[in-house]
């Protein structure tokens, strides 16, 4: 597949996730009510996986089969320890790893290294960083939840 033609699909997946991201979101999270209300849910699954597929294949050619599971899989477990509501996390998902993938390209160009190896690096650090100070759900946090102590404030001088 050549650069334009991912391209296309990639744009194509895009266009399709707008126009349906409403009963994706319903028929993923609550089947039975997405039923109810009338939603093709089998079809609605069928779509799903084919824009996963299409985006895997348009992905493997530029950082190959383990690398995407890492950006698939990476850059959503980032989101959900920052949050918990699922309209939050959709932002910073694809934030993460669009940032992952520029810093990632750039150290490659810059130290002359494999850029997938670097993006999925960048993504990998980005998580452990989420994973030890988020403010709910990192270790950090967790830890001083434990032993009683307030979480720090945003507001300097003001206790959690």
């Amino acid at each position: 597949m050549s650069g334009g033609q991912r391209q296309r699909v990639g744009g194509l997946l895009l266009l399709v996730d707008l126009l349906l991201h409403k009963h994706l979101v319903a028929a993923t999270l609550d089947r039975e009510p997405a039923r109810s209300a009338g939603l093709p849910v089998f079809a609605l699954d069928i779509a799903l996986y084919v824009m996963v597929t299409l985006a895997i294949v348009i992905s493997l050619q530029a950082v190959g089969n383990i690398l995407v599971l890492a950006l698939l899989i990476t850059p959503a477990g980032t989101a959900r320890l920052l949050t918990d509501r699922l309209g939050v996390m959709m932002l910073p998902a694809p934030v993460i790893g669009g940032v992952s993938c520029l810093v990632g390209l750039y150290l490659s160009y810059a130290f002359d290294l494999a850029a997938g190896g670097l993006i999925v690096l960048v993504v990998t650090g980005i998580f452990v960083q989420a994973w030890f100070f988020a403010p709910k759900h990192g270790l950090v946090s967790r830890t001083r939840a434990r032993r009683g102590q307030p979480a720090s404030s945003p507001v300097a001088g003001v206790p959690g």
